[in-house]
């Protein structure tokens, strides 16, 4: 789920759903970099709105998001919150969006990266109540509550 960029990963993603006998899914606009998205078991689904990326989160197996670096990483939060698994990068800010919830990976390598989402499948069930758990801490009425929250502590 993203705009197609090398940073992406999705060389090794669509390596990795190979070696897991998993059809891919991939969402996402055309970025920079000349990203391809091709091979047996993938399809580009290009932009789709936000009810169909819903639709599309709650039917996965899991999100695979072994993105090399993100500012923050939405979709791992947006996977949770539609009940998916998560698969994500260790050492980023997808771990610490995770934080427990999600199996964690190496993103440069694809063999880490199937194992990963087999455990997706195969832990589901604690990992969707983990997900579900973690996602409501960022509801955006909480985060508006927290925000307001640390602006009367900075003034007071």
């Amino acid at each position: 789920v993203g705009t197609l960029e090398p940073r992406k990963n999705l060389d090794r993603l669509v390596e990795a759903a190979r070696r897991a006998h998993t059809e891919l899914r991939i969402v996402g606009a055309r970025g920079w970099g000349g990203v391809e998205v091709t091979g047996n078991g993938v399809r580009w689904l290009g932009e789709v709105s936000d009810a169909q990326l819903a639709r599309l989160y709650r039917g996965a197996a899991c999100l695979a998001y072994p993105s090399l670096y993100e500012g923050f990483g939405i979709p791992v939060l947006e996977a949770m919150a539609c009940g998916a698994p998560v698969v994500t990068t260790r050492g980023t800010a997808m771990e610490e969006v995770a934080d427990g919830a999600a199996v964690l990976v190496d993103a440069h390598d694809p063999a880490e990266i199937a194992a990963g989402i087999a455990q997706a499948v195969a832990d589901r069930v604690q990992l969707v109540a983990k997900g579900l758990e973690r996602a409501r801490l960022f509801r955006w009425d909480a985060v508006a509550a927290a925000t307001v929250g640390v602006y009367r502590e900075a003034v007071s």
